[in-house]
């Protein structure tokens, strides 16, 4: 920047040395190319504190999604994060089509040692690198009311090699429109499943839901609400042939903006209301995608911060049984429900120790029915954070299962 100002003002100064020849033309006097000069250099540097802004803005935005990710511990679902206020709509570089792009994403490797001891028959064990997430954010705000985001992800074991994980189109949800649409492949968010962990809750595991859908909503800085609709690939065994919209959703959430409470003290909870509890990860294990009747799911959850204390909580179920032979782990009727309680200390700068308690109910051995374990991270250098977790899975057949994982994570 300094190069162009010097630029500018040598070609000002051959424009003054050239003024004689040029006297026939013009005859502008000494003291008012000056006064040009001088009113050049200000624009100069005007343009100059512009671009410097815009870049701090740039790099500042690009920091806080980095932060971000590492301090969640995992891939990060944007759609879910809409389901919580914001002050302020996010920053980006200034594309060449004049949008506003922010560009962001997240690698990690992860190795694995599981041992598993059945109730019956000899121990046996497990170990593994894995590329356990490689993942890319494209977000650009198109004009003041309007976002988009497109989020390529990888997951090694994944069916596809890439695939569009979140796309979606966002309208509102901003300080002056409160109201918004939301749009697109998303995450409804029926459960937030934040964690300081390594691996995923059993919560998430279980519930975890991915759909193309419409939602609408309110949301402020205290409280927000969100209500949509899509279509589950669980049906009842009456809609046949046809396959309509036939899923909705409804949550409500509550949370403290920075600062409110006091410096050292974040608050936030809600709750949600689907009429398919199905309509998530659990529909993969209902027979033939058909049960009698959809089951409807409730969920809670809490995270609340003291100075360097805090405390997650998540409980999900049904609220309702499904009918014998609907669901493939078991041949009983089952209500199947989830929870996990996490508390994490962060009493030193880059580092965080984590603790969990973890169980679910009426789902066969496929989750553990109690899991237990801790963890630590450290952000070893700016954006990159290595972790090591343990955690002891005790299954309803008596199985008992050892986890150690260790991530190291970058994000950018």
């Amino acid at each position: 920047m300094k190069g162009l100002s010097t630029k500018i003002l040598l070609l000002a100064m051959g424009l003054l040395l050239a003024a004689p020849f040029a006297a026939h033309a013009a005859d502008p006097t000494q003291e008012a190319i000056l006064q040009q000069l001088k009113a050049l250099q200000q624009r100069v540097n005007e343009l100059e504190g512009k671009l410097a802004a815009a870049h701090k803005t740039a790099q500042d935005a690009q920091k806080a999604a980095a932060e971000a990710y590492t301090t969640s511990g995992r891939s990060m679902k944007m759609s879910q994060e809409v389901a919580k206020a914001k002050d302020e709509q996010p920053s980006g570089l200034l594309s060449e089509a004049g949008k506003r792009l922010k560009i962001y994403g997240a690698v990690e490797l992860e190795g694995s040692y599981m041992k598993t001891k059945p109730s019956q028959g000899p121990s046996f064990s497990d170990s593994d690198f894995s590329l356990a997430t490689a993942e890319i954010f494209f977000e650009a705000a198109i004009n003041k009311y309007t976002r988009g985001l497109l989020h390529l992800l990888y997951e090694q074991g994944g069916t596809d090699p890439i695939n569009v994980d979140e796309a979606f189109i966002l309208i509102g949800q901003t300080d002056d429109v409160p109201f918004y649409f939301l749009g697109g492949l998303m995450y409804p968010a029926i459960g937030l499943f934040e964690t300081y962990m390594v691996s995923d809750p059993i919560t998430q595991n279980v519930f975890e839901t991915q759909a193309a859908a419409a939602e609408v909503g309110w949301a402020q800085n205290w409280f927000n609400v969100g209500l949509g609709v899509y279509n589950s690939a669980v049906h009842t065994t009456g809609d046949e042939p046809d396959s309509n919209l036939n899923t909705f959703y409804v949550r409500a959430q509550f949370d403290a903006p920075e600062g409110a409470l006091g410096e050292q003290v974040d608050l936030n909870f809600g709750m949600a209301y689907t009429n398919n509890i199905a309509g998530g990860n659990l529909g993969d294990e209902v027979v033939d995608e058909r049960v009698q009747d959809l089951v409807g799911g409730l969920s809670f959850m809490l995270n609340a911060q003291y100075k360097w204390l805090v405390f997650n909580a998540e409980y999900i179920t049904a609220l309702s049984e499904f009918e014998a032979g609907e669901l493939a782990f078991t041949d009983s009727a089952a209500q199947p429900y989830a929870y996990n309680l996490e508390l994490a200390f962060l009493p030193i700068e880059d580092w965080t120790f984590a603790v969990r308690y973890a169980g679910s109910g009426d789902l066969g051995d496929w989750e553990p029915e109690q899991q237990y374990g801790l963890g630590v991270s450290w952000d070893l250098l700016p954006d990159t954070t290595l972790s090591l977790e343990y955690l002891r899975g005790d299954f309803v057949n008596d199985d008992q299962q050892d986890l150690v994982t260790t991530k190291l994570a970058i994000a950018f």
